[in-house]
């Protein structure tokens, strides 16, 4: 049996256990199933129910052992597993008290992750925006927020991963060799579950988007096409609504002040790095929750830590996952993420792992990624979000008259950002972007301009890092004023995917032709020369050749002449202009 049919019928099969005897219950056990094989041989398991305490958990000798059972009350119990290497059955038989039940084991699948590189192209989705594939599963009774409405911006629309899977085609012609999709675990909550990052089950995809069927389908149909699955993972904080949460196994799981009331951030990252910073200010930061809505998990608690550790490793078997995406990455306490990321780097040694931080200055943002400050970088995480070049973009497309010839502005303030790539090991696996879920939409922050779309589009797929493209930014959505307006629903979002190829557009052809170049070009490194009147230049190599590209940061029209080749092109305001050069003219300009 293949192996995602395999999954499949297991999970239509699964019952979590669930028994009763004699004032005795188990409602669930998570993770709900481990593997056979697995290179990690102990699981912590965490039973949920009801009269547990009387009970440890016992396995007969030829399964494993049971190292420690810890109780959390009478409702929970936190059972440490260890499983003999050479046991091979379908399940593990799990004694509490006078009952026995079974802990699946599944065949691991010969899926190993593949990473990231600078060879990539990430396309970037809010899955419940991308297209609706399947409207039966636009209202699930029972859960919190019902039903869709498309005219509200931060309703749920109807988006799911069967709609993502029909746009496969469409994002394979973009260049594109990676899907990033917004968390798709269950969030159950009253409103604004449609976003994804107030998860209330970490071992269930949530209904609406088609369920953990539909994510094993999607990522076998990415793998087919030898693409990549990107987790959106959330270590910092849960739903309200998270199940562990409405019954908490013990309180100090999650932030509190010493009264019990909530803790909010001050979302100063920059007091973890600050040799000056106050104690109040660094524990402000760390210990505060970033929404009403979504507690901040304390990760030095061993349940806690146990619980994001043992979920995300059986999310990456179960989903066969390449690289992870981790969402307010410095919020997370710093040994928890060396630690997480020590041991996922030991089971799968190509998984890529970068952090989401969104930073205001190159030397806070470095802290986070692999550095050339400190001795030994703390979070062993492969790369970051780049958000100063970000920064850096928008203001020079942004400069005023005044400030587009300056020394440290217009084309100046992107030099000087790349300038400090200094400071980083590997300045080429940084995540880089022009726009993405959380910031409005360059084409609406920039007045509808195209031509500065077109324009910063050559130089992010140009540049030095990994791309980002943020779905619908090829045919021109501009939404901008607030998150739902972000999130806007992809055009043709219902019934059949369309051709968008057959309606064309200046942005799609655009998109695809810089996506087929940068596949072409593969690994790439990156001069940049000193900015001249408003002139900014890259020069791009491999193995496949060198390009110049050009960009007239200015609102003049104005000739750009080479100093080596003595050419003149003229240049429209804000126009980038590449070029592949001869090999004979290369070694001249280094």
């Amino acid at each position: 049996m293949k192996k995602s049919a395999s999954k499949i019928v297991f999970l239509t099969v699964l019952l979590v256990a669930s028994f009763s005897l004699k004032g005795q219950k188990v409602h669930r056990m998570d993770p709900p199933n481990w593997w056979v094989n697995h290179p990690l041989d102990t699981v912590e398991i965490l039973l949920q129910g009801e009269g547990l305490l009387k009970w440890d958990v016992i396995v007969h000798n030829d399964a494993g052992k049971v190292l420690q059972t810890s109780h959390y009350g009478d409702h929970y119990s936190h059972v440490r597993l260890w499983i003999r290497p050479n046991y091979t059955k379908a399940a593990i038989p799990l004694k509490i008290g006078p009952y026995t039940f079974d802990f699946p084991l599944l065949k691991r699948n010969d899926h190993k992750p593949q990473g990231l590189s600078d060879s990539d192209l990430i396309y970037l989705i809010t899955p419940d925006r991308f297209h609706n594939g399947d409207t039966t599963n636009d209202d699930i009774p029972g859960m919190r927020e019902r039903g869709t409405n498309r005219e509200a911006p931060y309703a749920r629309h109807g988006g799911d991963l069967q709609g993502i899977q029909m746009g496969l085609d469409h994002i394979e012609r973009l260049g594109a060799t990676a899907l990033w999709i917004n968390p798709v675990l269950e969030n159950d909550m009253e409103r604004d579950s449609y976003h994804g990052y107030a998860i209330t089950d970490h071992y269930k995809i949530d209904p609406r988007y088609g369920g953990n069927e539909a994510m094993i389908k999607l990522a076998s149909a990415l793998h087919k096409r030898g693409m990549k699955h990107i987790m959106d993972i959330v270590y910092n904080h849960w739903g309200i609504e998270h199940y562990l949460h409405r019954q908490l196994p013990d309180s100090a799981m999650v932030h509190f002040n010493t009264d019990g009331t909530i803790p909010y951030s001050n979302f100063r990252f920059s007091a973890l790095a600050d040799p000056h910073a106050m104690a109040q200010d660094k524990q402000a930061f760390e210990h505060g929750w970033f929404a009403g809505a979504m507690p901040d998990l304390d990760q030095t608690h061993p349940l806690t830590a146990s619980y994001l550790n043992y979920s995300t490793l059986w999310y990456i078997e179960m989903f066969d996952v390449d690289a992870l995406r981790c969402d307010t990455y410095a919020f997370s306490d710093p040994l928890f993420l060396r630690r997480m990321n020590q041991r996922l780097k030991r089971l799968y040694p190509n998984i890529f792992i970068f952090g989401e931080t969104w930073s205001y200055n190159e030397a806070s943002q470095a802290y986070f990624a692999p550095n050339k400050m400190y001795e030994g970088h703390f979070s062993l995480n492969d790369a970051v979000t780049d958000f100063t070049l970000w920064r850096a973009i928008h203001k020079m497309y942004n400069a005023e008259k005044h400030e587009q010839f300056g020394w440290n502005t217009g084309a100046g303030e992107l030099y000087y950002r790349l300038v400090s790539d200094y400071l980083y090991e590997k300045p080429e696996d940084l995540i880089i972007f022009l726009d993405n879920h959380d910031d409005g939409r360059f084409l609406g922050q920039f007045s509808q301009d195209t031509t500065k779309l077109k324009s910063a589009l050559t130089l992010l797929y140009a540049m030095r890092g990994i791309p980002v493209l943020y779905y619908g930014t090829e045919l021109g959505l501009s939404g901008h004023q607030d998150h739902g307006a972000i999130r806007e629903d992809m055009p043709g979002f219902e019934e059949e995917f369309p051709d968008f190829d057959k309606l064309g557009g200046d942005l799609l052809d655009l998109c695809q032709e810089l996506g087929a170049s940068r596949k072409h070009r593969g690994k790439t490194q990156v001069r940049q020369k000193v900015p001249k009147d408003g002139w900014y230049v890259l020069w791009i190599t491999s193995e496949q050749g060198t390009w110049r590209l050009v960009i007239n940061a200015s609102d003049e029209q104005r000739t750009y002449t080479n100093e080596f080749e003595q050419e003149e092109n003229e240049f429209a305001p804000w126009e980038a202009q590449m070029m592949e050069l001869e090999l004979l003219q290369r070694e001249s300009h280094y």
